[in-house]
Parts: structure tokens; C-alpha cells; sequence
């Protein structure tokens, strides 16, 4: 690939939440090559922290390194730090005693973008502010181009980061639907809590808001029979009863009891 100047008055954008993808001024700078594509993840996600040469190797050779593994890595990085140099001939990764650290405190990142929104929503959800936390939100759940760093081959360090922002990924996804239904807006999620339970079928908390969003929208037979079978696949694969906040959702729709429900952590409607 070419590698141009990166413009010194434009910072780095690295992104992680789908394929690895590094830009500068609209231009790409993603490696090509999977094993330096690997190495940048590895120096992302641990980002700002030393990480011994030792380290790498293990992590970019799993099934045993070579011998020249570490003139290897030597040369990975170099590669890496033309692709990422500044015009002033800057890099952000710093050769250190036991190995390297990449500095991304003068770029930006996709995933620190999604902590940031993730962050605010949740407080004004908190706050009471419906309409904005959906905002937010949303536009932490936009950042998702895909799983994270698809098609860079697992190890120990990148599954752990990957398994970490799924559940981000995931709790964000329920808390935008709970701020969905607190601002009546139930008909907007039911087909879309249908796929992720397609997905995800052992992720109580959108049994209960498919629960909750067919019954304000006067489905309650749809409702009653969602609880039967989130119990039914809850028993066969765990070999338990549904949690308490689904029991007590499943008890107030059957009783026809909407104060009820309140009881199971969920919002009243805004009218």
C-alpha cells in the first residue's frame, strides 16, 4: 500500500469496533498485512501501557514462535511506525527497556468515543432525561460497524478485549431500549428485540422489555406467551427458573397491573 505523509495537524483515528480500521484526514493507513494488523491491536487495546517484547511474540505466534521471532517483531514495528509517523517523522509507538507502548493521547479513538457516550447516557438516563440519554445512546450503539476487530485472529489479549466491549455493546443496547419504552415509544423495539433474542436467547432483560413493549401495546397474550418461552429455554439450557425481575414483570402483565412493573425496573411511560 502507499503510505503518504500523515498530516501533523491531523490526529490518527483508530478504530476497532468492526474491522481495525486507522485513518488520517479521510485517508486510510490500515495495514494490509494480518500479522502487522494484529500487532496494532494489540498495541490498541493496551494503549498507553508498556508491553513486553515476550509479550507480542507469544501473542502474535500462538502456536509457537520462531526463532527470529523477535527480529520479526523488531521489523513489524518499524513497518508499523511508517504507516503511523507524523510529516515531522514522529511516532506514537516508544521503544521502552522491556518492549514497546503506543501513545494515542493525540488521536482518536472509536471505542473511548463509546465509552464517552455510553458514560453520558447512562447519567442522564439516571437524571431522569429520556429524550437525551436515547440521543446518546444511539450515537454510541452508531459507532458499531461490526464485531470487534473482525477477521484479526484471536488471542488471549484480543478475546478478553473482545469479549469486554460485546457486553458493553450489549448493556448499551438494553439501556437504549429501556430509555425506547420510557418515552412510549414501545412499537419502535418489538421487532428488533425479537431479532437480538434470536441472537441472544439466554439475555433476560429483553425478555422482559419484549414483555413490556407488547403489553402497552395491547399484546398482552404476545406478552404472557414471551414469558413462556424465555421459561422454557431458560430451563432446558441452565436447568433454573427465570430470575426474579422476569417473574415479577411476568406476574404484574398477567394481573394486568402496569404500577406493578415498576417493581421490575421498569420506567412508567412518559404520556
Amino acid at each position: 500500500m502507499s503510505l503518504p505523509y500523515l498530516q501533523a495537524d491531523h490526529p490518527l483515528r483508530y478504530e476497532l469496533l468492526g474491522r481495525l480500521r486507522v485513518t488520517c484526514a479521510g485517508a486510510d493507513q490500515t495495514p494490509d498485512q494480518p500479522k502487522l494488523a494484529k500487532l496494532l491491536a494489540l498495541l490498541l487495546i493496551r494503549a498507553g501501557e508498556t508491553i513486553p517484547g515476550e509479550k507480542l511474540v507469544a501473542e502474535l505466534w500462538e502456536q509457537g514462535p520462531p526463532r527470529c521471532a523477535f527480529a520479526s517483531l523488531r521489523v513489524y514495528v518499524s513497518q508499523l511506525r511508517k504507516i503511523l509517523n507524523g510529516s515531522r517523522g514522529t511516532s506514537p509507538i516508544a521503544t521502552t527497556s522491556p518492549g514497546y507502548i503506543l501513545d494515542v493521547s493525540g488521536a482518536t479513538t472509536d471505542f473511548h468515543d463509546f465509552e464517552e457516550f455510553y458514560t453520558r447516557g447512562r447519567e442522564r438516563y439516571g437524571a431522569g432525561d429520556f429524550q437525551r440519554a436515547s440521543e446518546l445512546l444511539r450515537r454510541a450503539l452508531s459507532l458499531w460497524r461490526g464485531p470487534v476487530l473482525e477477521g484479526i485472529q484471536g488471542s488471549l489479549d484480543i478475546e478478553s478485549f473482545v469479549a469486554v466491549q460485546e457486553e458493553k455493546r450489549l448493556n448499551c443496547t438494553e439501556l437504549s431500549i429501556d430509555t425506547t419504552l420510557a418515552l412510549g415509544r414501545h412499537h419502535e423495539v418489538i421487532e428488533d428485540l425479537k431479532g437480538l433474542l434470536v441472537r441472544h436467547p439466554l439475555r433476560e432483560p429483553f425478555y422482559r422489555q419484549l414483555m413490556v413493549a407488547l403489553y402497552r401495546a395491547g399484546r398482552q397474550g404476545d406478552a404472557l406467551g414471551t414469558y413462556r418461552n424465555a421459561r422454557r429455554v431458560i430451563r432446558e439450557e441452565l436447568g433454573v427458573e427465570p430470575g426474579p425481575t422476569l417473574r415479577v414483570a411476568h406476574e404484574a402483565i398477567l394481573r394486568a397491573d402496569p404500577a406493578r412493573l415498576e417493581a421490575a425496573g421498569v420506567v412508567p411511560a412518559i404520556r
